[in-house]
């Protein structure tokens, strides 16, 4: 490949999606980004359209997912002149074996370093990801064998800005009608997720629920404290106090 390149990014996350797009600009400045798709099946329609020399390709996507418009690709013979790196959100355990079948990924949020190992790569004519050789029918398996993977970050409003937060920083999350309020110790925010929905793509070893609408992280609890009447409080480190329903108070009894 030479320079001058084109360029299509396809992920649903819009923050990490024009990260993405900075750190390109300013690590790749001959790389023209004609597009960007915030699902598979504008991701397939854009690519079809443009024929980029790359695609960075988010794995989980609404419509057609990742590996749908991979498979696309490669019906349609573009796979041949075009590099494929898939955007993931997965574990290291996931990373290994992506890069046992020698596929090119960045992991998210993208990191300059990482980035720039894939531009030299592309441009080195390694042959990244996106050659003949691309089963995603391996792939998909490879996928389903590592399962889906907790989430790591979070989009939330802030204000009139959209932030992005990672889950490790979250003391909790208490349901607020509509809306989940995050709490951090720099502030809180929210997020167009209910509990139940959090509940199920947030690690449960990570997360305790300890009420019908709160959520906490295990890793940011202080102590829990027994009051007189005999019921549970848990302390978050930073001074914040949550109460324990009934319901959940089974679980540090047994502790």
């Amino acid at each position: 490949m030479s320079q001058g390149l084109t360029a299509v990014i396809a992920d649903d996350e819009p923050v990490l999606r024009e990260h993405l797009k900075q750190l390109l600009t300013q690590q790749w400045p001959e790389l023209t980004i004609v597009a960007m798709a915030g699902d598979g099946d504008e991701a397939w329609r854009l690519i079809d359209l443009h024929r980029p020399d790359v695609v960075f390709l988010d794995i989980r996507m609404p419509g057609r997912n990742g590996l749908d418009v991979a498979e696309s690709m490669q019906q349609a013979g573009l796979t041949q002149n075009t590099a494929l790196v898939f955007l993931t959100a997965y574990d290291q355990y996931a990373v290994e074996a992506f890069e046992r079948e020698a596929l090119d990924y960045l992991l998210k949020p993208v990191e300059p370093v990482r980035l720039d190992r894939t531009r030299e790569r592309i441009l080195a004519h390694q042959e990244p990801a996106a050659d003949t050789s691309l089963d995603v029918t391996q792939l998909r398996q490879l996928i389903e064998a590592v399962g889906r993977p907790p989430l790591r970050w979070l989009n939330v409003q802030r204000g009139q800005d959209i932030r992005v937060v990672d889950v490790a920083d979250v003391l909790c999350f208490r349901a607020e009608d509509k809306y989940t309020t995050v709490v951090t110790a720099a502030g809180e925010s929210l997020i167009r997720k209910s509990l139940r929905q959090l509940e199920e793509e947030l690690d449960t070893q990570q997360f305790w629920r300890i009420h019908r609408s709160t959520l906490v992280q295990v890793a940011h609890i202080d102590r829990v404290e027994k009051t007189l009447t005999g019921r549970l409080k848990v302390h978050l480190k930073g001074g914040r106090t949550e109460e324990v329903s009934r319901r959940f108070a089974d679980r540090f009894r047994q502790m």
